[in-house]
């Protein structure tokens, strides 16, 4: 009995110690808004700024977050599975891209108290699953399309915050993402037209 007893504890501590980790380091993107509402509350960022102006600085770095983790996650993909040789490694070098940026995110966050998800948004995931689930011949036009709308989307949200953010910081890292965003659109379309004339 004792013996089942240790064993009863073990597994619990043991389930315990493995969820929390997860709980607390896999944030998705609502739950991210949601501590950030409640620290911006708390007056545990940046107290000088207003609480419209912390919430919008708070969305932006977490909506950046989940696209970063999401381009980041599609590249390593096209690393393994693009067909085309090109593609593989503008796959890898995006990847690495992503990681930077997110670094440098991340960085911000840091410093200024806000919190940032770990995993992407529930959208980004879906887009992820239908890229993955693609097969190896329309893989390449796939991922390059939907990196191509991210980028889109990406490049009008730093436009915005280049301009609305509050947080000096956060404003610098919209404004120096920005050109590489462009660059790397300009890349994705002319290896999209590329593939489109390979089919």
């Amino acid at each position: 009995m004792h013996h089942r007893l240790q064993l009863l504890a073990l597994a619990a501590l043991l389930s315990t110690a493995a969820g929390a980790p997860a709980l607390a380091q896999d944030k998705p993107v609502k739950e991210a808004n949601k501590l950030n509402k409640k620290r911006i509350k708390a007056g545990a960022v940046n107290p000088s700024l207003t609480k419209a102006q912390l919430k919008y600085d708070a969305e932006f770095a977490t909506a950046a977050t989940s696209d970063n983790l999401l381009a980041s996650a599609l590249s390593a993909l096209a690393a393994q599975k693009a067909t085309a040789l090109e593609i593989k490694d503008f796959g890898k070098k995006t990847d690495a891209d992503y990681t930077e940026l997110q670094s440098q995110l991340q960085a911000v966050a840091d410093r200024t108290g806000l919190m940032l998800p770990r995993m992407m948004s529930h959208d980004n995931r879906k887009t992820y699953d239908d890229v993955d689930d693609r097969k190896y011949l329309g893989f390449d036009k796939k991922y390059l399309r939907d990196l191509g709308e991210l980028h889109e989307r990406a490049i009008k949200r730093c436009v915005e915050a280049a301009e609305k953010v509050a947080t000096p910081e956060l404003r610098t890292y919209a404004a120096e993402t920005l050109p590489k965003l462009r660059e790397h659109a300009a890349h994705i379309a002319e290896l999209f037209k590329r593939a489109n004339d390979r089919k």
